[in-house]
């Protein structure tokens, strides 16, 4: 039986700091169905309860001394010349408390509205290049991408206080602006490229096996599957075999693996194999060879500008080999085929 207001103001207090008992449930329930005014009341502690217990790290606002200050700004005003001081009803004094906890909520949100933007969620772009030609792009940090055909960047509108870091696959070349505070991280399936300041080829398109990086200037650190980690120099590339976790470093003419982003394409003494690769993935075409011993045909040229029809053109006059095409149709669901070229030999 409730004897006096403050009896339930210390059972709902119990109640909504879930340490009440059976017999407290009980006395809450009967004296809730009394009267629609002792609704009222209940609801009226609850919405300050929840007010004053928000879902934030309680280290951001002192509650307690700002609870204390509340109690005593509440006595003061309401303290009487006699010594006997007259109760506050139940409701007036939670209006009370209501009305003063509210500064503590309004410091967190002004605190979340000028929070660093480290501490706030990040948002990415994307961005995908279509096959048959290439994009630039500029970073937030101020560092330069060039993005081949058939690839894709993923980068934050606004970097880390830590370091700077961006996801692709297919093939980018990079100009990092120099920050030795804040390294800057390119991130693939298969490997992850880090440095401070340098000038690099990314080449990791997914259905290759081999991935590989080539360092113009500079200097980066690649880690192969998140185990071993290579040191590379300027005017070296690592190729990383993906079947067989073996890895080659070599010093190479850097130009040869960086000149796609001036739309040249540059083949020094390499397989017909290696050729058609790089033409398949500049220009979405899948090639067919007929005779396996043609991939081996050692080749060398210089494209600059010209169309697939023209360097297939060149490459039959060039080289003892036929090209044709044998599929661009549409399918069911009306979208073309990948274009498919047969390569097969000359009659000598």
């Amino acid at each position: 039986m409730i004897n006096k207001d403050s009896d339930i103001e210390i059972i709902i207090s119990r109640y909504l700091s879930k340490e009440s008992t059976a017999e407290d449930i009980k006395i809450l329930d009967d004296w809730i169905s009394a009267a629609p005014e002792n609704y009222k009341s209940f609801l009226a502690q609850k919405n300050v309860w929840e007010i004053s217990h928000p879902a934030f790290n309680p280290e951001e606002i002192d509650v307690d001394s700002a609870h204390r200050k509340v109690m005593e700004q509440i006595l003061h005003q309401h303290q009487p010349a006699v010594s006997v001081r007259p109760k506050l009803s139940f409701l007036h004094y939670w209006q009370q408390v209501a009305a003063i906890l509210l500064l503590p909520l309004l410091i967190l949100s002004a605190y979340l509205y000028f929070k660093p933007a480290s501490q706030i969620a990040e948002t990415y772009q994307e961005l995908f290049t279509p096959y048959g030609t290439w994009s630039v792009v500029n970073l937030p940090d101020g560092s330069k991408v060039w993005l081949n055909a058939g690839s894709s960047l993923k980068y934050p509108t606004q970097f880390s206080d830590k370091q700077r870091v961006v996801s692709m696959q297919g093939e980018a070349y990079f100009e990092v602006e120099s920050d030795k505070e804040h390294p800057f991280i390119v991130k693939t399936k298969q490997l992850t490229v880090e440095a401070t300041g340098t000038a690099f080829n990314v080449n990791a398109y997914a259905p290759d096996h081999v991935a590989a990086v080539t360092l113009v200037k500079g200097k980066v650190a690649v880690t192969l599957d998140q185990k071993k980690t290579i040191s590379l120099s300027p005017g070296e590339k690592i190729d990383y075999n993906l079947a067989t976790s073996l890895y080659n470093v070599n010093k190479t003419n850097t130009y040869k693996w960086c000149s796609w982003k001036d739309g040249i394409l540059i083949f020094r003494d390499d397989p017909l194999e290696y050729v058609f690769k790089r033409l398949g993935q500049t220009y979405n075409v899948e090639f067919i060879l007929k005779d396996a011993e043609l991939g081996k045909y050692s080749y060398k040229a210089t494209f600059e500008g010209e169309s697939l029809n023209e360097i297939l053109r060149l490459l039959e006059m060039s080289a003892p080999i036929r090209c044709k095409e044998v599929s661009n149709r549409n399918t069911n669901n009306e979208k073309f085929e990948k274009q498919r070229i047969e390569v097969s030999r000359t009659m000598q």
